[in-house]
């Protein structure tokens, strides 16, 4: 019994030093290292070996920064570093170096990671004193979600041909790995167990752990070399990975192996067994699992592979003397000259015929075409082209034959662009992620410690044979835990999700868009070019409503109706007369109008609807801005959700986190399932990776040990790890094959809003100076205020709604909601308050709720 008391005693003290020892060597504060200054730059060297080397890496404000990653390793987990701060994903090829450059930045912390988000690094930029624009902040705005990315499409293409390439030499190894982990392992395992079974005569030399040593020997080292070269390092690195358990609990079981086969009789009875068998099985399942994961992976991103490998290798160009003859002319061949898609320029003349591919965006100057543009807009039905129509390069040509004008060649065309944002949506962090990091960084910590005491526990107060038991529990433990689930959960559905919404239109420029896209619940739409094609009908009276700023849409109605029944508020801005818009605003059921609005003028009232949401203490409610036009940039960019038309102008797409490539309203509802669907997908995905985990390493460490005598094998605990991250992929693959519709639940917003009259809202100063319906179509839609382009707002035009004011026959029958300030038109539809007999007018009934529970406080304004 003293003795028993003595090992308890010594187990738990060495537990509680090796606690210490661990947690001193993952979180004690680490020294950076100080980036290299010369000539206006500044640069660091960082080798990419299971870890970054050096991980922290200290940098001066406002000097433009290159980092030269020698990457000395081949695999898909450091195949890229992401930035997601900056909004940048740079491929890392395998052995190579690469440099990165980034812009200069404001003092804070740039984190970076590897593309599977297990192995992380630091930029932190330390304050000098000197001043910034706006410091931090104002960095990652500058340089994130927003930022204009310029990527060539040759490049991108390059990339994916490297990426692939190397994929495929990693699926090829690890498969060579498996059959010789497997050769080597299948002999020792159906050995030991017919061994443990019993009763099966078997001559003394299979049993031999010598034999067992010499066959898993090559499989510890040499078909565990890719986890090993990965795991330890990372280790040493402080940023340990799955690698880095695998490495620890094989190592182990294959140390105490030999020790059995050199030093048997020494240990404990019932402790001279090896577990080279265990060994062998892990290791060959790991890379099993990596095998089944490579492969699997390659689908979460094949939507985005498949846009990029649209576009044709050559084009067939005439020259304009050729056009000027006719039309059999150009459809000469001898009169074609072939060339690769990379020699076009702007201004080059192809020809393009049925069953072909568009070579490059441009204009039809000759003939008529019938194109398929799903593979971009996501939009079924095909498109007329005819003399004088823009087309988009890499859709088909199904009918007919013509002659476009070259207009946008290599990164400025509308696929390359499409590439890079779909790319820069995939290097942001989707905010959902933000526990699961921090539950990351301190996984693989926490799971060496519960090891730890697993081991002291077993070996101090378990039943014989102690040691044994404690060792197979404690490299159960080890084996089991997968902390990649968790760094994979949301970077795997942002893939999938972000390729999916390209090929059905709906383009996500930030994995944060991609998330609170569901979280709609007021959409603000601009009328011209949005709700309506903003085309003026010449044939009708000026002073009447149908000469107006045009048709509606098709869909327009839908997606209002839908958004209604789902219970999401729907605005238009628009800066025609109240009646004009009212007059569109009923053909299409929509809530609320705010009419004559100044184009430089719709950002104040997105922040007026932002600040009556926070008011009413509505916090998480989106509130989203759909526009085309450069005088909608303000207002994209002050909503929470900017939502841009695609055949509308780049300015608009910059400012907007989503941009609509059909131009159809019904995107929105596309955007808001695809959201929907995403979520969904991470949900299941962060539930399997806790569950997992949960209930794995407990199991592991033989919590059902005292109600059932059961404890867990290694080879079952390796065989659990290696199926998870596959059953995690493969779960969010499953979203490529979803579909995406243009419709929505009814009430999953919120409660439905009855349709009736809208409610008009006039801006009172517009209207004391509003034009006439042609200048004013013509300045709104021509887009010919110079403030307007310049993306300015003057404010000053708003000073009255400061102004708190009850409806009199002298103004002009509009109101001022003296809770908000906006101008509310006086009518019978109009929601009113009476306080001290006089009647109040308000934009809706949560203003009118505020000003009934205290009317002095807003009187008193």
């Amino acid at each position: 019994m003293g003795f028993d008391l003595f090992t308890a005693v010594i187990m738990v003290v060495l537990a509680i030093i090796l606690t210490w020892l661990t947690l001193r060597f993952f979180f004690a504060k680490r020294q950076g290292t100080a980036a290299k200054q010369e000539q206006g730059m500044q640069s660091a060297d960082i080798i990419v070996k299971g870890g970054y080397e050096p991980s922290l890496i200290t940098m001066k404000p406002g000097v433009p920064i290159t980092l030269h990653f020698d990457r000395q390793e081949t695999g898909e987990c450091t195949s890229h570093v992401v930035f997601s701060d900056l909004g940048l994903d740079a491929m890392l090829p395998g052995n190579a170096h690469t440099d990165v450059q980034l812009p200069a930045l404001a003092p804070g912390d740039y984190p970076f990671a590897c593309g599977m988000n297990m192995v992380h690094g630091m930029l932190r930029v330390e304050d000098d004193g000197s001043e910034h624009d706006d410091a931090h902040e104002h960095s990652r705005q500058t340089h994130g979600a927003h930022a204009p990315t310029a990527v060539n499409a040759k490049d991108a293409l390059e990339n994916e041909r490297k990426e692939a390439d190397e994929r495929r030499k990693e699926i090829q190894q690890l498969g060579r790995l498996v059959i010789i982990g497997t050769v080597l392992t299948l002999p020792v395992f159906i050995v030991s167990m017919l061994h443990m079974a019993g009763h099966v005569p078997m001559p003394a030399w299979l049993t031999n752990p010598w034999l067992q040593a010499v066959l898993i020997t090559p499989v510890m080292f040499y078909c565990g070399a890719p986890i090993h070269k990965v795991g330890w390092p990372a280790l040493i690195h402080r940023s340990p990975d799955m690698n880095s358990l695998v490495s620890l609990g094989s190592t182990a079981a294959y140390l105490y192996s030999l020790v059995a086969c050199i030093a048997g009789p020494l240990l404990p009875a019932g402790s001279r067994e090896p577990y080279f068998e265990s060994v062998g099985v892990v290791i060959t399942l790991v890379l099993v699992g990596r095998l089944l994961e490579s492969k699997a992976r390659e689908g979460t991103g094949k939507a985005v592979q498949s846009l990029i490998k649209l576009r044709p290798r050559n084009a067939q160009t005439v020259s304009p003397a050729v056009l000027d003859e006719g039309e059999h002319a150009w459809h000469d061949p001898d009169n074609q000259t072939t060339v690769g898609i990379d020699d076009l320029e702007v201004g080059d003349l192809v020809v393009v015929k049925a069953g072909e591919r568009i070579p490059a965006d441009g204009v039809v100057v000759a003939g008529t075409l019938d194109i398929d543009e799903s593979m971009i807009t996501g939009e079924s039905a095909s498109v007329h082209g005819s003399a004088g129509d823009p087309v988009t390069g890499a859709t088909i040509a199904l009918k007919g034959s013509a002659v476009i004008r070259v207009s946008r060649v290599g990164g400025d065309s509308i696929l390359a662009q499409i590439i890079a944002m779909v790319a820069r949506a995939q290097a942001t962090k989707a905010p959902v992620q933000q526990l699961a990091d921090r539950i990351a960084r301190v996984f693989v910590p926490a799971v060496i410690i519960i090891a730890i005491w697993t081991f002291a526990i077993w070996a101090a107060f378990g039943p014989q044979p102690r040691l044994a038991h404690a060792l197979v529990t404690a490299v159960s433990v080890l084996i089991i835990a997968c902390p990649c689930a968790l760094g994979l959960a949301t970077p795997l559905s942002v893939t999938a999700a972000t390729g999916l919404g390209a090929t059905n239109g709906v383009l996500v420029t930030s994995a944060k868009a991609l998330e609170q896209a569901r979280n709609i619940r007021t959409v603000v739409f601009d009328k011209t070019g949005t709700i309506t094609r903003g085309t003026v009908d010449a044939d009708a009276d000026p002073e009447h409503p149908s000469y107006a700023s045009d048709t509606v849409k098709p869909g327009s109605q839908q997606t209002i109706a839908a958004l209604r029944q789902a219970g999401v508020r729907t605005i238009m801005l628009s800066g025609d007369k109240a009646e004009v818009a009212g007059a569109i605003a009923r053909q299409v059921d929509i809530d609320t109008v705010i009419a004559q609005v100044r184009p430089d003028g719709k950002a104040y009232w997105i922040e007026q609807l932002q600040a009556q949401r926070d008011a009413d203490k509505r916090d998480g409610e989106l509130i989203a801005m759909v526009g085309d036009g450069i005088n909608d940039a303000p207002a994209l960019a002050q909503a929470d959700l900017g939502i841009a038309i695609g055949t509308g102008t780049d300015v608009a797409m910059q400012s907007a986190d989503v941009t609509l490539m059909s131009g159809d309203l019904r995107g929105v509802l596309k955007l808001i399932n695809l959201s929907n669907a995403t979520m969904r997908n991470i949900r299941e995905n962060y539930a399997w990776a806790f569950g997992y985990n949960v209930i794995g390493i407990p199991i592991a460490a033989g919590v059902l040990y005292p109600f059932t005598g059961w404890l867990l094998s290694p080879m079952i605990a390796g065989l659990a790890m290696a199926l998870s991250s596959v059953c995690l992929v493969l779960n969010a693959n499953r979203l490529r094959h979803a579909r995406i519709t243009d419709d929505l639940a009814a009430g999953s917003a919120g409660a439905s809003v009855p349709i009736a009259e809208p409610t008009i809202i006039v801006d009172e100063h517009t209207a004391l100076n509003q034009p006439s319906n042609t200048d004013h179509y013509a300045n709104t839609v021509n887009n010919t205020d110079t403030k307007s382009k310049e993306n300015t707002m003057d404010m000053s035009h708003m000073h009255h709604m400061d102004q708190m004011a009850e409806a009199t026959p002298g103004d002009g029958n509009t109101a001022t909601d003296p809770v908000c300030g906006m101008s509310v038109a006086v009518n019978d539809e109009a929601i009113t308050r009476t306080h001290n007999g006089t009647t109040y007018y308000f934009c809706g009934e949560h203003c009118a709720t505020n000003f009934s529970k205290a009317p002095e406080l807003f009187l008193e304004k």
